[in-house]
């Protein structure tokens, strides 16, 4: 398994090719969560990270195959032909990897849009969207809840981007989407059983810490203004299938 430090040097010199030739890249997925969270290397929370994670505005989509050539990754063919309006694989031979690329938004459970924020941090997606590309997995496994919970011991809910969860973006997606805003409340619980059941060995302080913010978010989220969509659709509620089913890809 490539190292995170290896990995952390091939997402920089990724975006900076891709800056250089006028592409816009920024990392989200784990690798993200591991530049912004020292409590990813918690011996609790500490995970491997096998690929690399990206997203580009789809306006810079058609420059992202010479990108990454000229780096020396491998186009997957068959995957780019079939998704590459929405997203684009590249494998890492050397590394036995690969190299994901969403285009424009995030779109797996549940849409998160990306596009219009992505100048706010130099390497990674802002910390709400990257909260809430997890938080909208609807068969959170334990590697997710690591993520999150590094996520939230490490920043705060509130306004603003700096080394902050927006609250505003979570809140502002949640009003207007019912299917999102039942993801992300079910894995907020999740993560409180997960710490309760001692699934996740947390410290003291670090449990007290994680299940304030965890409070903090459902609190916002409940609380919000909902939009007339939001109450339409609430009222169908779990009788339908409010999230998007998603096929593993096959590497």
């Amino acid at each position: 398994m490539v190292a995170a430090e290896d990995l952390e040097a091939a997402l920089r010199r990724i975006i900076a090719t891709g800056e250089a030739q006028g592409v816009t890249l920024r990392a989200l997925g784990g690798l993200a969560i591991h530049l912004h969270c020292p409590s990813a290397n918690h011996r609790a929370l500490e995970r491997c990270y096998p690929d690399i994670d990206l997203v580009t505005p789809r306006g810079h989509a058609a420059r992202l195959e010479g990108v990454m050539v000229g780096l020396g990754y491998v186009p997957n063919r068959v995957f780019n032909t079939l998704n590459g309006d929405r997203r684009q694989m590249f494998f890492d031979v050397p590394r036995g990897g690969q190299v994901d690329v969403f285009i424009g938004d995030f779109e797996m459970a549940h849409r998160i849009p990306l596009a219009r924020r992505l100048h706010l941090e130099p390497l990674t997606v802002p910390l709400a969207e990257l909260f809430l590309t997890k938080a909208q997995i609807v068969a959170l496994n334990p590697k997710d809840v690591r993520d999150m919970l590094a996520l939230l011991l490490d920043h705060a809910p509130g306004e603003g981007d700096t080394e902050t969860i927006n609250l505003g973006v979570i809140t502002g997606l949640c009003a207007r989407d019912w299917g999102l805003y039942t993801t992300v409340l079910m894995n907020l619980e999740r993560l409180q059983h997960a710490i309760l059941r001692n699934e996740v060995q947390l410290d003291a302080p670090q449990v007290a810490l994680a299940q304030e913010r965890i409070c903090a978010l459902q609190e916002a989220i409940q609380s919000a203004p909902k939009t007339l969509a939001w109450k339409l659709r609430a009222r169908l509620g779990k009788r339908l299938r409010w999230y998007q089913e998603v096929e593993e890809v096959q590497r």
